[in-house]
């Protein structure tokens, strides 16, 4: 005879999932911050303060990748780029922080990051596609880097929209 009852271990499962998943958010987003400053916003730095290595690791990515983004950004992926540096990198660190605060607020940040990220990177992978000067492969080699990320901005959305549908309750209707 089990003293839990069946609700009592649905939520239980629930709990376990929800951490499993906070883990896995807290991971992604120490490894954005780090590849935020190591390649994206590397164009922002002084030339004066910017390591060489940060340079070859940039250089190495767009001659293997052959990423236009960062060898010809048009004007509009510059403005991405300022986003990444002055939304993404403070909300990072705050959903960070939320997640290991426990803060019901962070569902509503990472719901915010996850509709802006979803549709910026929806715009580059578009934009990828319509590049006539790159090969078939080419191209998927940048949706195969851009496409993950897609998807993960996506899930984290939903994600969040759930546990704020949940935090919130139903409507007075119900």
């Amino acid at each position: 005879m089990s003293l839990r009852s069946d609700a009592g271990q649905s939520k239980l499962a629930k709990t376990q999932r929800q951490n499993a998943a906070d883990v896995l958010y807290i991971a992604f987003f120490a490894i954005h911050l780090v590849l935020m400053f190591a390649v994206d916003l590397v164009p922002l730095y002084p030339d004066s303060v910017r390591p060489a290595a940060l340079d070859t690791l940039r250089d190495f990515y767009i001659d293997k990748y052959h990423d236009k983004f960062f060898s010809e950004p048009p004007q509009w992926f510059r403005a991405y780029i300022l986003m990444e540096a002055f939304y993404h990198v403070p909300a990072s660190i705050l959903i960070i922080r939320g997640f290991l605060k426990e803060d019901a607020f962070v569902s509503v940040h990472l719901l915010v990051w996850a509709v802006q990220a979803s549709l910026t990177t929806l715009t580059c992978l578009v934009d990828v596609w319509d590049w006539t000067d790159r090969t078939f492969e080419e191209k998927s080699s940048l949706t195969l880097l851009y496409g993950p990320y897609l998807a993960f901005s996506v899930l984290a959305g939903l994600d969040m929209f759930c546990r704020l549908r949940r935090t919130f309750g139903k409507s007075k209707r119900d």
